[in-house]
């Protein structure tokens, strides 16, 4: 009786400690740029209907909104160089453009979306190009016009 009380009382108090995924390894995070401002009000980052990650900063500057997130650790792998985010419902949104992406280099940005219909157009405009390559494009004219360089 006693050998189950203990394991009860060490199971109910992990419980209450809660179990939550660690963010990945870089705390800087992942760097997105919006032409134009999201509407954010969840901090939670999405992908296929699954939190995967959390907003850790937001900054506007010259046009430009600078999102920064993390991703949970069991996640942080699939953050490629076809990623883009989607503003949607409040919160972020991971897309993939299509094909493969490289691993994103250090102090990179990818593109973001204000709300869905700018992705599609996006996408629309883009059937011909490279999307993947365009959005990085993009991503590097937002980040260099929030003065970031790149």
């Amino acid at each position: 009786m006693k050998k189950a009380l203990t394991i009860l009382c060490l199971v109910l108090m992990a419980g209450l400690t809660g179990c939550s995924v660690t963010p990945s390894g870089s705390q800087d995070g992942i760097a997105a740029v919006f032409d134009g401002t999201p509407l954010l009000f969840d901090s939670s980052v999405a992908y296929m209907g699954n939190v995967v990650g959390q907003t850790i900063s937001s900054e506007w500057q010259n046009g430009v909104t600078r999102v920064v997130f993390v991703l949970d650790s069991p996640f942080d792998e699939m953050m490629k160089s076809n990623r883009v985010v989607v503003a949607k419902n409040g919160r972020l949104h991971l897309k993939t453009l299509g094909g493969y992406g490289e691993p994103l280099p250090s102090g990179a940005s990818i593109l973001g979306f204000v709300k869905p219909s700018a992705y599609q157009w996006f996408r629309f405009k883009n059937l011909i190009n490279n999307a993947t390559m365009s959005a990085q494009h993009r991503a590097r004219r937002l980040q260099a016009q929030f003065g970031m360089g790149g």
